[in-house]
């Protein structure tokens, strides 16, 4: 057995090239017995997990979940939106479209402990991520409700949210008209929020189902935000 063996080893795709160079004399090899290899083995892999581990230039450069996540609230600033529909403890509000619950807890939080948000959405199995309301937000319903019917109780809500919701809608009017129904009278509102090229549109279909614009904000970096109410 040779006395020098050095040899190359490339890691992580070609990135790294980890080099290691064993200088080891036979006769002392044995006399070291078991212990000596064992070191020798976990010093190798330690410096081979090293090798792999993402240097923070590259870490930065490969943006994680946070990171898309941080990224994704700059563009839709949802602490922006609810702080713009000025929602009144112990509000009732209706999440109408609210997938996994990006707006809804901040809803819950808003309406306080003696509100409640019912959080509607096609799809049953979004609905389970939003999970229970958390201390000090108002009690949170799911409800998983039909393509064109809103599943809404008449008479019933303060505030009702359509957050990139409405361009998704088969007929914008007709849905809105059933919104209105599950208003308050004299009081609630259904506020809408999408991507600006959505926005003539939106108007359009409110006016067909018979809603008056009430109030817009124009603070958030990509979105409108419109309420309407009859």
């Amino acid at each position: 057995m040779p006395a020098d063996r050095a040899f190359a080893r490339q890691l992580c795709g070609g990135a790294h090239v980890v080099l290691l160079r064993w200088r080891l004399d036979v006769r002392t090899r044995y006399q070291r017995g078991l212990f000596g290899w064992l070191s020798a083995a976990i010093l190798i892999a330690t410096g081979a997990f090293a090798a792999c581990r993402p240097s923070p230039a590259r870490a930065q450069s490969s943006p994680g979940q946070d990171d898309r996540a941080q990224l994704r609230d700059r563009y839709r600033r949802p602490d922006v939106l609810v702080s713009a529909l000025h929602i009144a403890p112990g509000a009732v509000i209706a999440d109408v479209g609210a997938g996994a619950g990006y707006l809804t807890h901040r809803l819950a939080a808003a309406a306080g402990p003696n509100g409640r948000v019912v959080a509607t959405d096609v799809d049953a199995a979004s609905l389970q991520q939003i999970g229970a309301s958390r201390p000090g937000e108002a009690p949170i319903v799911t409800r998983t409700v039909a393509p064109a019917d809103p599943g809404l109780e008449p008479g019933r809500y303060d505030l009702i949210l359509l957050s990139e919701v409405d361009h998704l809608l088969a007929d914008r009017a007709a849905y809105l008209r059933a919104l209105a129904r599950a208003l308050k009278p004299g009081i609630g509102r259904v506020a809408v929020s999408n991507r600006r090229v959505h926005r003539a549109a939106l108007l359009a279909a409110a006016e067909r189902a018979g809603l008056t614009p009430k109030a817009e904000y124009e603070g958030l970096p990509a979105h409108f935000l419109i309420e309407v109410a009859p």
